[in-house]
């Protein structure tokens, strides 16, 4: 149990640092924006140096000023969102089988005149040899929990497909999904595992483009210093930046660091009113080389709030009706859920595993292996969870 009267003072510790830092955060902050503005005036001699620039941080690609603004397009009369959540029940070597599930919420909200929902939500359990992994020196290896998370990832896509069957009517439709469109775990993963993921993405993608239905990842409260990481970029004296190169280790600051820990949402909070984009920018993961067409941009939004981050493929990008669909029933589902689009708020509750539903999962598989007649065996840890305390 925790010492609180240990406890308090270190807060109270923590709370005059956090003080003395924010005054000169905001410092930070306003850097920022100023360099925002001023490389928003010669914008492609700035992307041309960040696009050749080699840093060890992610950088964006630029294809227009950056400190642009879009105001919020007319909202259509009638629309759809579909929007999926996963959540799961991960491997525990302590309960009677190495098994894990993926539980998948969805929903199908219709705003109009013939306004109505339709929620569920199913389970799927991983058992078999099958659910495991092949590592490239031919091992078998159990899936750990960021193989089984981009598993729930993947799954929550594919019945962005299912829902849209249910659909008949797939005009001003948006599918909307929870966090990245990036399946940036897979970077480290086995190569078969990667390219079964991917292909099965990528048709999920397919189809969205030939059905004209543009896909949405929605970012709360992100994190993300893309654009920051291209300003740092700017700091930088050299023309061009190598940073394993830099000839400015030895000074007590380097020029770029001025405005490190500030992040894209901090900036875009100067920038944007409510109800107002960004400008778009290209996200440069490495996975995405495996995307093809449907390479990943994304903008900021501000929903009034919070700045959020919205990821789209390329396809929606560059087609501008599905972008302003995409910019006005986002901001139109957030301003409904007080900050957060009310299709996820809706998917999220449909896949929550809870505390207790996870312990009544594993009670299932144990008194089923027990009616079987097989020999159940728990850790004297497992054990211990399901005794009382002394």
């Amino acid at each position: 149990m925790l010492n609180f009267p240990f406890l308090k003072p270190q807060i109270n510790k923590m709370v005059e640092e956090k003080k003395d830092f924010e005054g000169k955060f905001i410092d930070k902050i306003n850097l920022a924006y100023s360099e925002l503005e001023l490389r928003s005036r010669q914008w492609q001699e700035f992307s041309k140096k960040v696009k050749l620039s080699k840093t060890s941080w992610l950088l964006p690609g630029i294809s227009s000023p950056l400190n642009i603004t879009y105001t919020l397009p007319p909202r259509p009369s009638s629309y759809t969102v579909l929007a999926s959540d996963g959540s799961q029940i991960f491997p525990d070597r302590h309960e009677a089988l190495p098994c894990y599930l993926i539980n998948i919420g969805s929903v199908i909200l219709h705003y109009g005149t013939d306004g109505k929902a339709h929620l569920r939500s199913y389970p799927k359990f991983f058992y078999g040899d099958e659910d495991r992994l092949t590592t490239w020196d031919g091992r078998m290896i159990p899936a750990d929990s960021e193989v089984i998370s981009e598993k729930r990832t993947l799954m929550e896509f594919e019945e962005i497909l299912r829902l849209l069957e249910d659909c008949e009517n797939k005009d001003n439709t948006l599918a909307l999904c929870d966090g990245t469109l990036i399946f940036w775990r897979l970077e480290g993963t086995p190569s078969d595992f990667k390219g079964e993921i991917m292909n099965s993405f990528i048709n999920v993608l397919d189809k969205l483009k030939t059905l004209r239905v543009p896909i949405a990842g929605y970012i709360s409260y992100p994190g993300s210093i893309d654009i920051i990481n291209a300003l740092r970029v700017g700091l930088c004296p050299e023309e061009i930046s190598y940073c394993s190169q830099c000839p400015y280790t030895e000074l007590p600051e380097l020029p770029c660091s001025p405005i490190q820990g500030v992040t894209d949402r901090m900036l875009f909070s100067k920038v944007l009113e409510p109800g107002e984009r960004s400008s778009l920018f290209e996200s440069s993961s490495k996975i995405l080389e495996l995307y093809g067409e449907h390479r990943i941009s994304f903008f900021y939004l501000n929903v009034g709030e919070e700045i959020s981050r919205v990821e789209i493929p390329k396809w929606v990008a560059q087609d501008n009706d599905l972008l302003n669909l995409v910019h006005t029933l986002i901001f139109d589902q957030a301003k409904k859920g007080n900050g957060y689009p009310t299709a996820l708020i809706e998917a999220h509750e449909q896949a929550v595993v809870k505390a207790k539903d996870r312990d009544f999962f594993y009670e299932l598989v144990k008194e089923a292996l027990v009616r079987s007649d097989f020999k159940v065996t728990l850790s004297r840890k497992g054990l211990s969870k399901r005794s009382p305390g002394v």
